[in-house]
């Protein structure tokens, strides 16, 4: 009797189990529950697009910046020093959990001049797909398709809930993470040290390390 009753439970709260809709949680812009800004008018599916890219570049940069500092002990804005046109070996073993260097040491490699390489014809590529101005090499690229799906959501997400409530989320974590990339640039000008090293000095001493006291000294207020 006991085990019939518990199963009748789990079919009734399975039943009254509702799915979040994505009006539930607004955003400015173009997607469901969006609506228009009351401070500055939406009038351009091309921002739209260009807000969800820039979103998605900056949570790249939030965790690399973050990744790199906790891995190596080398800020974000110092990376650029390791790989410079006359020696870019020294990022062959500067990498979160290297066990052994990219190339063999003496080999010359890394070499800026081919990562530069590497660089411009991968990212050229991407913004000529992205832009139109190569036809795309896979069917599910549109252009001004920011979520193309198939080959490009190998995790499924796309399937795994509400696909306009995902895109909500999606565009709340790009204008925190654009919130939070300009903050780890303020910081850099401010302390001249990284988000992590900033971090763990406030909890050692938020009194003295805070957002008022490293603004003014580093801005030399005094």
């Amino acid at each position: 009797g006991s085990v019939a009753a518990l199963k009748a439970t789990k079919v009734q709260v399975k039943k009254i189990s509702t799915v979040v809709k994505a009006d539930i949680y607004p955003e400015f812009g173009t997607y469901p529950g969006g609506g228009e800004s009351p401070l500055i008018p939406f009038g351009s599916e091309k921002n739209a697009e260009r807000e969800v890219i820039h979103g998605r570049w900056a949570m790249l940069g939030v965790t690399g910046a973050w990744a790199a500092e906790n891995g190596t002990g080398i800020p974000w804005f110092t990376a650029g020093t390791l790989c410079t046109p006359d020696d870019c070996t020294a990022v062959a073993d500067k990498f979160p959990g290297a066990v052994a260097p990219l190339a063999p040491e003496g080999s010359g490699y890394p070499n800026f001049w081919a990562v530069l390489a590497i660089e411009v014809v991968l990212m050229g590529l991407a913004e000529a797909y992205r832009t139109g101005l190569t036809d795309p090499v896979f069917d599910e690229l549109t252009v001004g398709d920011v979520s193309p799906g198939g080959r490009f959501d190998p995790l499924g997400l796309a399937e795994s809930g509400d696909l306009e409530e995902l895109k909500i989320k999606e565009l709340k974590h790009c204008r925190l993470s654009m919130f939070a990339w300009l903050g780890c640039i303020m910081q850099g000008l401010a302390t001249q040290e990284g988000p992590i090293a900033n971090w763990q000095a406030h909890v050692a001493d938020p009194v003295h390390a805070n957002v008022l006291t490293n603004a003014a000294s580093g801005f030399g207020f005094y």
